[in-house]
């Protein structure tokens, strides 16, 4: 069975003093306003949290789990030193390795690019 620690983050605006609208309405509070309230076992209080921070409290001697970093069109551009048109031709043509976001956008495996940008520098030099 895991040992799973579960953590509620909920924000609750802050009181306003501002004046009404024409509408009778008060000002909308914004992000800056709001202020996090931790529940849940291991929760840490609002006041050692930073400010709009939620903290993932983690189960004694386990690793927090890590997952591959993706790179948009415009870093591996700059990183492969093209325009970002070049890299979403290059992906379409299935030269690039990437994956599609649910709102179907291109996201590239940084590891990869790098290594790949690793190797045309030594094809480049020999």
């Amino acid at each position: 069975m895991l040992d799973l620690v579960s953590i509620i983050v909920l924000f609750v605006p802050a009181p306003t003093t501002a004046p009404r609208n024409r509408l009778g309405r008060g000002p909308s509070p914004s992000l800056s306003d709001e202020q996090p309230v931790t529940t849940g076992p291991g929760a840490t209080p609002a006041s050692t949290a930073g400010k709009g921070c939620a903290v993932a409290a983690q189960p004694p001697g386990k690793a927090a789990t890590t997952y591959p970093s993706y790179l948009r069109a415009a870093e591996v551009a700059d990183i492969l030193h093209v325009s970002p048109k070049t890299v979403s031709r290059w992906a379409k043509e299935g030269k690039l390795p990437f994956l599609k976001t649910l709102g179907g956008h291109r996201r590239y495996p940084e590891a990869e690019i790098r290594d790949l940008a690793e190797g045309l520098r030594e094809e480049a030099t020999a």
